[in-house]
């Protein structure tokens, strides 16, 4: 069993290399509202603005040089400014 104490290690980790995300391989969004890391959970929050983009198919989060640190196919239409909170959670199997 990994212990809880080396699963908040890795989400302090994973947090600290989290510099953006990107929407549909091309929009980067590098203001979070919220970044931080509970136990060994991530929190993530952020603004996607309608005058920017109409609907987000593909949501990735990136480290600094560009490396993909988890990468989503989803489906969320902007009709308006929207709010996106984001969890990421470190456990172990």
């Amino acid at each position: 069993m990994i212990t809880t104490k080396y699963l908040q290690e890795v989400a302090a980790y994973t947090d600290r290399r989290i510099a953006k995300v990107t929407l549909n391989g091309s929009y980067d969004i590098t203001t979070f509202t919220v970044k931080k890391v509970s136990t060994s959970t991530i929190e993530l929050e952020y603004m996607i603005k309608a005058a920017d983009i109409n609907a987000v198919s593909l949501l990735q989060l990136k480290a600094s040089n560009g490396d993909i640190i988890s990468s989503n196919e989803v489906y969320i239409p902007v009709i308006a400014d929207t709010v996106i909170k984001q969890f990421i959670e470190v456990k172990g199997v």
